[in-house]
């Protein structure tokens, strides 16, 4: 599909969706559907003083719900990062870099015709976007960070004044 024809507008909601990605357990990448639907379930819920999200007669793990802020907060900084560096790098409008990157990011194989002309270290870039988006952000930090290490002591907590 020829998306160069689009307008900016469609464009820009079509990254949005290709960021957004696929649904669970399957071969999409991007933040996941699931993740989304939780960020907004606790955007709507903390705006009415709730602490805890319950939907369909269950509660949701506040475990799972930091996961998806997490995964949430990463990726934007992620795909923010990767547009910053290749609109400094090559000589392409903001808007087909975005393109660019939300589609590697997403993993649809969408283009905007783009990556033959960019150069090596633009490729590199839109690899890593991809491999990091397939492989899934949760995965991605667990094979860097390695496995998590029981903490045998605690400091006292600290409350800190936020907005």
């Amino acid at each position: 599909m020829d998306v160069s024809v689009l307008s900016e507008p469609t464009l820009l909601v079509i990254s949005g969706l290709m960021f957004i990605g696929a649904s669970p357990s399957s071969v999409g990448g991007g933040i996941r559907t699931t993740t989304l639907a939780l960020n907004i379930l606790f955007l709507f819920h903390f705006s009415r003083g709730r602490k805890d999200i319950k939907i369909f007669k269950r509660e949701i793990h506040q475990e799972d719900i930091f996961k998806s802020l997490v995964v949430t907060t990463f990726a934007l900084m992620l795909c923010f990062t990767a547009i910053i560096v290749l609109s400094i790098s090559e000589d392409h409008a903001l808007i087909e870099i975005l393109f660019e990157v939300c589609s590697a990011f997403g993993t649809t194989g969408l283009s905007m015709g783009i990556t033959p002309e960019m150069s090596t270290f633009g490729k590199v870039v839109l690899m890593i976007l991809m491999f990091i988006g397939r492989v899934g952000i949760l995965s991605f930090l667990f094979i860097i960070g390695g496995k998590e290490k029981r903490v045998m002591y605690h400091y006292p907590k600290e409350r800190i004044i936020i907005g």
